[in-house]
């Protein structure tokens, strides 16, 4: 029996097909390349690839549109917050105008007792 010889020109034609170790080591999560060891198609390796990015892209818009979200929702916060600090402010001061009336009454009334 006479068993073929793999020539260059299979081996490159080959590597147009299957993965390569440089293809696989372009992958950057372990699940991909056990997925793509499984396969072995070069396609799988890119359309992983291209699903990675696309995916990072969108986690990454995600992502930022959360943090704009809680950053719009923290300066309404400090606003609402502020106001209510001003508020409570210009009550302590009605309130303590008025404490600072009784307590000159008191102190009137009490020097009209002693006298």
């Amino acid at each position: 029996m006479n068993t073929p010889m793999i020539t260059d020109a299979n081996i490159k034609k080959r590597k147009k097909n299957f993965t390569t170790r440089e293809d696989l080591k372009k992958l950057t999560y372990k699940f991909e390349t056990k997925f793509v060891t499984r396969i072995g198609l070069k396609t799988e390796v890119e359309i992983l690839n291209r699903k990675n990015g696309i995916l990072d892209k969108k986690i990454n818009v995600s992502i930022q549109e959360i943090l704009n979200f809680i950053v719009e929702i923290k300066n309404d916060i400090m606003k609402e917050l502020n106001e209510f600090r001003n508020e409570m402010r210009e009550i302590n001061r009605g309130n303590q105008s008025i404490l600072n009336n009784y307590e000159s009454r008191i102190t009137h009334l009490e020097y009209i007792k002693k006298s």
